[in-house]
């Protein structure tokens, strides 16, 4: 099982969200009260959940948090990795004016993707009458795409009510959930639509661009490798012993790799077939990078030449010389100039307002 640290927000570690465990106790008050039940039923219930909890935390370990061991009503996060043994291909459809990147989409493939974050709520009428509530935190999904896995959750319940749903819900994203959204060999990642008409406040999370999603997937994947290689054993044929992978360096000033226990190259003199992969990997990983840091770098020329909209601060940019932008997010027209909203053009642009044809040369 994956190690739930190095996430995909960046930070250290997966800690419980607070958000998420103020919006659960929301949900709750919402629901309008719980059920009037006997204290035979509260006590079954009670005595479900704590069975429950101790079977989730000998399954699931360190990827699972509970928001204070004594709290009543008890609520937790588990983060849950999604199975892909062959690794996956990822497909992200990048702004409009990245180079080097056929029709604005950039493909890579990964063997670890960013946990899913489900945090639970159990309330006293749980399992007899009601399910857990519960939020989904997926940033590398679209709202569209975890409102559906929202639903199927809700629909596993509504199939054995009654009965303890959380390791059911756990074993479905983990196995089902790709091929349920139709990403059974390939992953497509599109900027999230920020006007939908419904929303659903069980899937939580900040709105993200697709660069920045592609950016936190492939440093998590890295780290995952990384981590994988650190706990693999390997032998050095030149000193005949077996190490963890953490006696295999990478030179980051000459990109050479060498053994640390016995110093020698890793090249033709460490003939194991061991070897000769752990090379690859290593190779590969070098090459990974440079890809990243080239996209960093055509990401920050591209998004230096945005103008970001006044009213979402979504990115766009100018037609040519024109100073005149139309938002197709948020449908507002403003002035790349000064930012501000324009009503009427004939009144915006003239000689007592903002220049409509400029250069950004002339004002860089």
């Amino acid at each position: 099982m994956e190690s739930p640290r190095g996430g995909v927000d960046g930070e250290g570690d997966h800690s419980p969200s607070p958000e998420a465990a103020r919006m659960l106790h929301e949900m709750a008050l919402r629901k309008g009260g719980e059920l009037d039940l006997t204290d035979e039923q509260l006590r079954s219930n009670d005595q479900l959940q704590q069975d429950e909890m101790l079977a989730l935390e000998a399954i699931y370990g360190e990827n699972l948090e509970v928001f204070g061991e004594t709290s009543v009503p008890r609520s937790f996060q588990i983060h849950v990795h999604c199975e892909i043994p062959d690794g996956i291909s990822v497909s992200a459809e990048l702004l409009q004016g990245v180079d080097d990147y056929p029709n604005n989409w950039l493909t890579f493939s990964v063997e670890h993707l960013a946990p899913i974050s489900l945090t639970c709520l159990m309330p006293p009428s749980y399992p007899s009458h009601q399910p857990p509530y519960f939020t989904l935190g997926i940033q590398w999904l679209d709202r569209a795409k975890v409102f559906s896995l929202c639903h199927m959750l809700d629909s596993i319940w509504a199939q054995q009510p009654g009965q303890e749903v959380v390791f059911e819900w756990v074993q479905w994203l983990q196995s089902s959930m790709l091929s349920h959204l139709g990403f059974d060999g390939r992953i497509i990642i599109r900027q999230s639509d920020r006007m939908m008409d419904h929303v659903d406040v069980r899937a939580v999370g900040d709105i993200l661009s697709v660069e920045e999603i592609v950016e936190r997937l492939i440093s998590y994947n890295e780290e995952q490798c990384h981590e994988t290689f650190l706990r693999g054993i390997h032998v050095c044929t030149i000193c005949l012993h077996e190490y963890t992978g953490c006696n295999h360096i990478l030179c980051r000033n000459c990109d050479k790799s060498f053994c640390y226990s016995c110093g020698k190259a890793l090249n033709e003199d460490h003939t194991s077939e061991q070897c000769k992969i752990d090379r690859e990997k290593l190779r590969v990983n070098v090459e990974v990078n440079d890809v990243v840091k080239k996209m960093q770098k055509d990401l920050r020329l591209t998004l230096s030449r945005a103008h970001p909209c006044s009213n979402c601060h979504q990115p766009n940019f100018k037609v040519g010389n024109n100073n005149h932008i139309f938002c197709g997010t948020c449908q507002v027209h403003y002035c790349a100039l000064c930012q501000k909203r324009v009503y009427k053009s004939t009144e915006h642009y003239g000689p007592r307002g903002c220049k409509q044809h400029t250069s950004d040369l002339e004002f860089a």
